[in-house]
């Protein structure tokens, strides 16, 4: 079983409607992309596809191979848009 803190930022805060909140998965080795799957079960309105979840663990960009530890932070950053477009 593995505990971590998730902080939301942006729309991800706006769509989950909590800054941060403690999320426990179970399993031997808990994956991020595992929880990003239970996060998107739990609010919905996050994301159609967890798999497109940009995510740092502990102020770490990680893919979602990556494997958890009790108690890390992570961080879900909504996608970048902006700039130029004729540019």
């Amino acid at each position: 079983m593995t505990e971590v803190t998730v902080l939301y930022f942006a729309t991800y805060r706006e769509q989950a409607g909590v800054t941060t909140e403690r999320i426990t998965v179970t399993g031997d080795e808990v994956d991020l992309g595992e929880l990003m799957r239970k996060i998107c079960l739990k609010h919905p309105n996050i994301a159609s596809n967890p798999n497109k979840i940009v995510a740092a663990v502990n102020e770490e960009y990680q893919d979602h191979s990556h494997v958890l530890n009790n108690g890390d932070t992570v961080a879900l950053i909504p996608p970048v848009s902006g700039g130029c477009q004729t540019c």
